[in-house]
């Protein structure tokens, strides 16, 4: 059987476009979603962008405008990886 995803603990939206997670197994992803930008619901304007929150399950993020992504396209779109350490 395959595992499961990972859960977002934490997200931050750096510059237009571009997303930060920190998932709950202590992983850090910074993705370009501009490859989504041909979506109609795609946040238009920096603003727009950083009103960003995660789903209630912590398994998406989703924008005001109803741009949703998973969180398994911020880390097949990830360009930076980093491993956290886990605070106790």
């Amino acid at each position: 059987m395959g595992t499961s995803s990972a859960v977002i603990v934490k997200v931050n939206t750096p510059v237009y476009a571009q997303v930060e997670i920190e998932t709950s197994d202590g992983m850090l992803y910074l993705a370009d979603l501009s490859s989504f930008s041909s979506v109609y619901c795609f946040p238009k304007t920096p603003e727009q962008w950083c009103a960003v929150s995660q789903d209630s399950a912590g398994l998406a993020l989703v924008w005001t405008s109803r741009f949703e992504v998973h969180v398994d396209q911020v880390v097949a779109l990830a360009t930076r990886v980093e491993h956290r350490r886990q605070t106790a």
